[in-house]
């Protein structure tokens, strides 16, 4: 129980002058009094209907599953942006191959092949060090503890990273002789990366196909229906436009690995004496790299050097209207949130370069070499999430129809999926009880909802993956509530920042989800203090609270928002309503209500 410090403060200060004439006697046990108040609150079930899913942070590919739930599988659609417009292809443009250049005879025509074409798209990751002792959180035995051992090897993850030694491996070089023992331990990964890859909800050994089509389908900016006046938008079920893809890029199954990509340079057959080969050039993060059909892109790409298709953004995304990124054929469900902003096509050709070998004035030993580059297209432009989603279950669908009163429990999900309407402050009839409140006299010290996760329900219908956070805000004004923008406190990690206001769930020994608290000790004040007008607050799952814009409803009567951050999460949960059985009475919502009251 807390006590609101500059409260007594304050009181104190305005009695100076009693306290001076009356004496020591003032501030006796009976004058001031802290206590807790439980309210109930008005909680209605709320379906959210499909949503605009393009301009998202973060979109989603393939499927996931529960008990609960049920199945939703999704599909990402994307324009494309090359990297430059009106570009060359090799040395020179394709108007100088085909001109006259008997003044320049290294200009020739460059006859540029695709050797090979593959799309990079990276997954989320993380590299997060709490203690900084060398050993990401995901792998450390305590990351909060510097002198863990996480591989056991008896020596301490930081003493490790001092000597130069893997903290995950108990044989660093794999010379036979492990590390507590070995005095010429040679790391040969000092300089790899290991990564925690915070984006793939399932099992990451699950069998899948990826296919990858050509987009005939042209994504317009601008709405036609109201004379090109409005962005044109595009929703979560606009599945129509699976069924404008074209030609096949690729179509078999992938592997994920998440594992560090290591890229080493090319042997160099004239230095015999050097391996090349073995020298790295790049690392880059884990990714999905998938190959693509190389004469699809000789084709459109290459062959169009010169057209009028590639002169700018306008031209290109109506000649190459973009593509579609299906997973299917799953063995387990496995759900992708892939990067796509730092994601690209790359077409790897070769062309020929007249080579004057160092002697322009001698053309004998004149050669035509063949030379490797790199033309990249980018995945930008309009984005879209397509999802396909099980009809909800009776026991769900019964929930959204009851009143608050009878509800035991509360669904929440994300994205096509299920919140809360909630109402402070009201009876069960609905009448506003503020005013009651307010003739009490209370200083409110703090106010906290507290949801109880139903781990019965959760469990038994094998919900493996709990939303790390819910997110509260107000639905008319579509923000979140003022403790959300007082609340400058740090997580360890971005996402787990403003811990106050919180929402951030509280787990078990067992890593199951217990409750979330989220405090609203600012918004109850403004309420009974300030008269602000107590609206209906949402309360949604969320990842990350940082994002609190909101995205479109569709055709929807009520609801006409939700935010961002719960469109693009997964997951789901359940928690106990306002009207749970009577064993589970103490985990009802409510309100709890800390104040300072002077007594008579």
């Amino acid at each position: 129980m807390r006590i609101n410090l500059i409260y007594i403060s304050l009181l104190i200060i305005s009695c100076t002058k009693d306290y001076n004439e009356i004496g020591n006697n003032f501030l006796n046990d009976n004058i001031i009094d802290t206590e807790i108040e439980y309210f109930d609150v008005i909680v209605n079930q709320k379906l959210i209907p499909p949503f605009k899913s393009s301009s998202l942070p973060a979109y989603q590919l393939g499927e996931i599953s529960d008990g609960l739930f049920g199945k939703r599988k999704s599909f990402f659609v994307t324009q494309l942006q090359p990297e430059s417009f009106n570009p060359s292809f090799g040395m020179f443009s394709q108007e100088q191959e085909i001109s006259d250049n008997s003044d320049d005879m290294t200009i020739i025509e460059e006859n540029e092949t695709i050797k090979e074409v593959y799309i990079e798209i990276p997954f989320y990751n993380n590299t997060y060090d709490t203690d900084g002792d060398g050993v990401i959180d995901s792998l450390d035995l305590d990351p909060n503890d510097i002198n863990s051992d996480s591989d056991g090897d008896g020596i301490s993850d930081i003493d490790e990273r001092r000597n130069g030694t893997d903290p995950l491996n108990i044989d660093t070089d794999n010379d036979g002789i492990l590390d507590d023992e070995d005095t010429e331990t040679i790391n040969p990964n000092i300089e790899s990366t290991v990564y925690d890859i915070d984006s793939l909800i399932g099992n990451i050994n699950s069998n899948f196909k990826i296919k990858i089509q050509e987009l005939d389908y042209f994504l317009a900016d601008f709405d036609s229906d109201n004379n090109f006046e409005t962005v044109k938008k595009y929703y979560s079920n606009d599945s129509f436009i699976e069924s404008f893809a074209g030609d096949i890029l690729f179509d078999d199954e992938v592997e994920i690995n998440i594992n560090e990509v290591v890229i080493y340079d090319v042997d160099n057959p004239d230095t015999e004496e050097v391996d090349e080969s073995l020298d790295v050039i790049e690392r880059l993060s884990p990714r999905l790299k998938i190959p693509l059909d190389k004469d699809f892109f000789q084709s459109k790409i290459i062959q169009n050097e010169g057209s009028s298709d590639l002169l700018n953004n306008e031209n290109f995304n109506k000649f190459f209207k973009g593509i579609i990124i299906k997973a299917y054929d799953f063995s387990e469900p496995l759900l992708l949130i892939l990067d796509y902003g730092k994601a690209s096509i790359n077409i790897k050709y070769e062309y020929d370069k007249y080579n004057k070998n160092g002697t322009d004035d001698d053309t004998n030993d004149d050669t035509i070499d063949k030379e490797i580059d790199i033309f990249s297209l980018n995945l930008l432009g309009n984005q879209i999430n397509i999802f396909e989603n099980d009809a909800v279950s009776n026991e769900i669908n019964q929930n959204v129809l009851s009143s608050s009163e009878n509800l035991q429990r509360v669904f929440l999900k994300g994205g096509e999926g299920l919140m809360a309407e909630i109402d402070l402050f009201k009876d069960v009839n609905g009448n506003d009880i503020v005013d009651e409140i307010k003739s009490n006299g209370w200083l409110i010290n703090e106010a906290n909802l507290t949801f109880y996760v139903d781990k019965q329900k959760v469990n038994q219908n094998s919900v493996l993956y709990e939303p790390e956070r819910l997110f509260l805000y107000n639905i008319n004004s579509k923000l979140p509530i003022i403790d959300y923008f007082l609340d400058n406190s740090q997580g360890q990690k971005p996402n787990e920042n403003k811990v106050i206001h919180s929402g951030l769930i509280q787990l078990d020994e067992d890593n199951n989800g217990v409750k979330y608290k989220i405090r609203i000790s600012e918004h109850v004040k403004n309420i009974i203090r300030n008269d602000s007008i107590n609206e209906k607050l949402g309360l949604v799952v969320s990842s990350d609270i940082s994002n609190f814009l909101n995205t479109d409803l569709k055709n929807s009567d009520g609801l006409k928002y939700i935010p961002v951050s719960s469109a693009v999460n997964p997951l789901g949960t359940v928690i106990y309503g306002p009207n749970p059985e009577e064993s589970n009475s103490d985990k009802k919502i409510k309100l709890e209500l800390y104040y300072t009251k002077l007594n008579d």
